[in-house]
C-alpha cells in the first residue's frame, strides 16, 4: 500500500503555495512600476520644458534691465555732447562736438534696439511659459484617471500581499522550525518551487537519479533529502 504524506511535508507544501502565490502578487505589483514611471516621465518632460522656459525669461529679463541701464547711460553721455556741441564756439571743436553728438545718439539707438529685441523675446518666451503650463494641466487632467487607476490597483495588490503573507505565517507554524529554517534559505535563493516529490527514482525538479538507499529512507520515514543536482528539497510522494 502507498504510505500517505508525511505531515510536516504537507503543511511544509501549504508554506511553499502560499509564498509561490505572493511571489506572483510580488510580480504583478512591480509591473505597475513601469506603467506609473511612464506617467510620471511624460509629466517630467513637460514640467522641465517649463522650467527651462521660466529660467530664460529670468535670464532674459536681466538682460533687459541691463540694455535700460546703457540706454540711461548713453542718454546722459548724448545730453552732455549735445551740451557740449552747443557751447563750442570755434569751428574746429565743433566738428569734433559734433561727431562725438553722433556717436553717442547711436549709442542711444543701438541700445534702444537691443532693449526692443530683448523685450520681444521676453513675451515670446512668456507665451511660451503659457502654452507649456496648459500642457503639463493637460497632461496632468488625462493622467488623473489612470493615476487613480494604479493607486487602487496597487492597493488591492498590496492587500492581497498581506492577506497571502498572513495565510503564510499560519501555515509556517505547522512546520518543524529547522525544517522551515532549511526550505526558508533554499527559498530565497531560488524564488520559485522548491520542495518535489520524488519522480520515479529521479529528482522531480531536475531529474538527477537518487540513490536506492535514500529513496528507501525518504519513503520509510518521510523525511526531506536535498537534492545533489539542483538543491531542491525532495520528499516521497504517497
Amino acid at each position: 500500500m502507498p504510505t500517505a504524506m508525511n505531515p510536516d511535508v504537507k503543511s511544509l507544501l501549504a508554506v511553499q503555495q502560499d509564498d509561490l502565490d505572493i511571489f506572483a502578487l510580488e510580480e504583478k505589483l512591480a509591473s505597475l512600476a513601469p506603467r506609473l514611471a511612464a506617467l510620471e516621465q511624460e509629466r517630467s518632460r513637460a514640467a522641465d520644458a517649463v522650467e527651462r522656459t521660466r529660467h530664460a525669461v529670468e535670464a532674459e529679463e536681466a538682460r533687459h534691465r541691463e540694455a535700460r541701464t546703457r540706454i540711461e547711460t548713453h542718454r546722459q553721455l548724448s545730453e552732455r555732447s549735445q551740451r557740449q556741441y552747443e557751447g563750442v564756439t570755434s569751428p574746429r571743436e565743433a566738428v569734433a562736438a559734433l561727431a562725438q553728438l553722433e556717436q553717442t545718439k547711436r549709442m542711444v539707438t543701438e541700445s534702444e534696439r537691443d532693449a526692443e529685441g530683448i523685450h520681444g523675446r521676453i513675451e515670446n518666451l512668456r507665451q511660451q511659459v503659457t502654452d507649456l503650463q496648459q500642457s503639463v494641466d493637460e497632461i496632468e487632467q488625462a493622467q488623473s484617471e489612470a493615476r487613480s487607476t494604479l493607486d487602487a490597483d496597487r492597493a488591492a495588490i498590496e492587500s492581497e500581499i498581506s492577506a497571502a503573507r498572513a495565510k503564510r505565517a499560519e501555515h509556517a507554524r505547522a512546520v518543524p522550525r529547522a525544517t522551515l529554517s532549511t526550505y526558508d534559505r533554499i527559498q530565497r535563493r531560488r524564488r520559485a518551487e522548491t520542495v518535489f516529490s520524488l519522480r520515479g527514482s529521479s529528482c522531480g525538479s531536475c531529474d538527477t537519479a537518487i540513490p536506492t538507499q535514500r529513496r528507501a529512507s525518504m519513503a520509510a520515514t518521510g523525511a526531506l533529502e536535498m537534492c545533489e543536482g539542483c538543491g531542491a528539497l525532495l520528499y516521497a510522494g504517497e
